[in-house]
Order: C-alpha cells, then sequence, then structure tokens
C-alpha cells in the first residue's frame, strides 16, 4: 500500500514536470516582416544576399554606413573591420610597421606585451567568429 502511494505520486509529479513546458519555447514573431533564421531563406534571392554578407563581413562593419548598426555589440564600426585588425596584428607585431599614436593598447602590440585582455585580440576573437556563424548559418 505505502508503495502504491510513493508510485503514483512520483507519477504524478512526473507527469506535471515533463509536460509543463511542452513547446513552450518553439516561439515565433507575430510580426510577419520580421525576419528570423526560419524564414530568411523562403524567398530564393535570400541565397544571394546572405551569401554577399559572408564575404562583405571582411570588409564591413556593420548595417548601416559609419556608425550605427554594428554587426558586433560594444564594438567600435570603425575600428572592428576584420581586415584592419588582421593588418594591425599580423604587422604591428613585427618590424614591418611602427604605430605611432596611442590608441588603446595598440602599443602593446607593438612593445610584444600584449595579452588576452587586448581590446585589438578581443575584437579579432569576436569578428572571426561573428563570420563563421554567418557562414555556419547560410550552409
Amino acid at each position: 500500500m505505502n508503495i502504491i502511494k510513493k508510485l503514483s505520486g512520483v507519477l504524478l509529479v512526473s507527469i506535471l514536470f515533463l509536460t509543463g513546458c511542452f513547446h513552450e519555447l518553439n516561439q515565433t514573431p507575430l510580426d510577419e516582416d520580421i525576419t528570423t533564421s526560419a524564414n530568411v531563406f523562403d524567398d530564393p534571392a535570400a541565397y544571394k544576399q546572405v551569401l554577399a554578407k559572408v564575404y562583405a563581413s571582411y570588409a564591413v562593419t556593420g548595417q548601416q554606413g559609419p556608425a550605427g548598426q554594428s554587426d558586433i555589440s560594444g564594438l567600435d564600426e570603425g575600428f572592428s573591420a576584420y581586415i584592419r585588425l588582421y593588418w594591425k596584428l599580423q604587422e604591428l607585431t613585427t618590424d614591418e610597421a611602427v604605430i605611432g599614436w596611442n590608441d588603446g593598447t595598440i602599443q602593446n602590440l607593438h612593445a610584444q606585451e600584449w595579452d588576452a585582455a587586448s581590446e585589438f585580440i578581443a575584437a579579432m576573437y569576436s569578428r572571426i567568429f561573428y563570420t563563421i556563424s554567418v557562414a555556419n548559418e547560410f550552409l
């Protein structure tokens, strides 16, 4: 008798927990003008647009001109261009180029004293993984 009560209690609790959130997290926006990953490829022209974004992510940093809609929040659009960061990390760490101004931790690159706290390394890391995520979404 005691075992039957325990089993029925466990069964009741498991039924409540297993069915409480059934598909509640599978939400889509009510506004049909919002583009999501579920509907971005409904239009065949979107394939070219997303492919263009993959290639453009090496040179552009946002959706609008010099500042306003950055691809990566928290980074200045002019500061976080992939090609610009790549050049800085490849050339300023050698004797090929010398930087004449003191922009953030840029002098640490030339002095061979960079670390994980360098804003240039953090920005390059963010830019690389943003481009990878855009390419993966396309694939």
